[in-house]
């Protein structure tokens, strides 16, 4: 039976999914697919082509893994699906949207959803989002805006989205931005289309990117764990230095081996609205690290740098060519 016109409903995990078992004492993900369907008016249900592809937590899934279902996606639209809606676990939806995102290159909406708290819960926002979600998949509105996160009554771009709070039904924002819409009863409002920078589609993106985080004189055994590794090299490194891209002295020797290697390191900023700023020039500042060939990730923040590098490497991108695709519109 052809989908075409259909709303594809793909299952990947997480709260949504979950209820209380007494076997296991906690809550595990052993809502089936068909039971979300039931969550629905029928005559939406009826418009579903359903995928049930996985019920792990979100936190099991990896860079290969998203890969792999961004391969299912594809073949959706090809098949005729007109909206894709995936529901995962809100741990690592930031980083599976995003690195969606910079691989969707089909007009057609995917939107990724989830939940803050089961489905079993009181005060759960399970069937809401996927309600939503699913509107959201279906308008119009969101169709050319690459990969969506429709969650707490809001549409926020991939790109622009980060987890503020694990245990808030309102806590995912998009700093200094907002959502680019929201869902007002029935009516998916897209008050801005989100920009999005080069999209590089089939590929497979490097799944040995690293991220070291700066604090206060730490850090120095691990980076120099991976600039060691001979025989082991990571695919890249992404640093996520201090305030505006600086670093502990003693990493600089690890930093240095590593752009030797032809190992691509990325800085960043670990603030959370903080961006790459190379003003000064004492030791471990940006504008050093740049000079011994460090690529600059602007105002990318650390996780959707490190995923951006993953798919530039993917892609074969080196020198100027990779800073040109790092630091082009998020």
């Amino acid at each position: 039976m052809s989908n075409r016109g259909k709303i594809a409903l793909v299952m990947a995990g997480g709260e949504i999914g979950m209820r209380y078992s007494e076997r296991k004492n906690g809550h595990t993900p052993e809502v089936t697919a068909e039971e979300m369907l039931q969550w629905l008016p029928p005559e939406m249900a009826e418009e579903i082509h359903l995928v049930d592809w996985s019920h792990q937590a979100s936190s099991h899934y990896s860079i290969r893994m998203t890969s792999d279902l961004m391969d299912i996606l594809n073949k959706l639209v090809i098949d005729g699906i007109q909206g894709i809606v995936i529901t995962c676990g809100t741990d690592t939806i930031e980083e599976m949207a995003y690195l969606a995102d910079l691989m969707w290159a089909y007009p057609q909406p995917v939107i990724f959803t989830g939940a803050t708290y089961p489905s079993d819960v009181i005060g759960t926002d399970s069937s809401v989002n996927l309600y939503q979600a699913l509107l959201s998949a279906k308008s119009q509105a969101c169709w050319g805006a690459g990969v969506l996160v429709c969650i707490q009554d809001c549409i926020f771009a991939a790109s622009e989205m980060t987890q503020e709070s694990n245990y808030r039904r309102s806590g995912f924002v998009a700093l200094d931005r907002g959502p680019v819409g929201e869902i007002i009863g029935e009516d998916v409002m897209l008050r801005r289309a989100p920009k999005r920078g080069k999209i590089i589609e089939g590929v497979t993106p490097a799944k040995g990117v690293e991220l070291i985080q700066a604090s206060l004189g730490g850090g120095e055994r691990l980076l120099a764990a991976l600039a060691m590794s001979s025989d082991d090299l990571p695919d890249g490194v992404v640093l996520a230095a201090f305030g505006n891209g600086n670093i502990f002295p003693a990493w600089i020797p690890s930093i240095k081996a590593l752009v030797r290697s032809s190992v691509p390191v990325l800085l960043t900023s670990r603030c959370s609205a903080g961006r790459v700023v190379d003003r000064y020039c004492f030791e471990g500042s940006a504008s050093r690290l740049f000079d011994m060939g460090v690529l600059n990730g602007g105002d990318l923040s650390p996780e959707k740098a490190r995923l951006k590098l993953s798919v530039a490497i993917g892609a074969g991108l080196s020198g100027m060519e990779l800073q040109d695709y790092i630091f082009c519109q998020r």
